[in-house]
């Protein structure tokens, strides 16, 4: 778990699976049963959950505990991995949106200067339309701009 020299240890997702299990009146049990890896089948126990909620998870857990828990909290895998994130490596998920329901995501340095943050968007937004215009579209079958 990494620190911030103003506000101690990060808890973004441990605070973020405390309230979300609050709102939802989940119990860690529960919470357990319903927090199962779509693509592997493995499930995350109630103790794993409440030592993530409770701050007592000292590594990032694995890319399959994400996905776990964001299927047992019923929310976008990718809320769960920005969490993630900003709690073990003190970076955050930034987003730019790119057409109609498509997102580029990427990884900032926590703290940066909004200044900065807008130059990163630029150059992520200008690298995508770069990307698009010489990758075909297989999702939807359209052809490159």
């Amino acid at each position: 778990m990494t620190t911030s020299p103003e506000n101690g240890p990060r808890e973004d997702l441990s605070r973020f699976v405390q309230h979300t299990m609050r709102a939802r009146g989940l119990s860690y049990r529960r919470l357990a049963l319903r927090s199962i890896d779509p693509d592997s089948g493995e499930r995350v126990s109630f103790q794993w959950l409440d030592k993530l909620a409770t701050g007592g998870q000292s590594k990032s857990p694995d890319p399959w505990q994400l996905r776990a828990l964001a299927a047992g909290l019923d929310v976008p895998p990718e809320v769960v991995k920005g969490l993630a994130a900003r709690q073990w490596l003190d970076f955050e998920v930034a987003q730019v949106a790119m057409g109609p329901g498509d997102w580029a995501l990427y990884v900032q340095l926590r703290g940066l200067p909004e200044e900065d943050k807008e130059t990163l968007r630029v150059l992520v937004s200008e690298f995508v339309r770069r990307q698009e215009q010489h990758t075909p579209h297989t999702r939807t079958g359209e052809a490159p701009a």
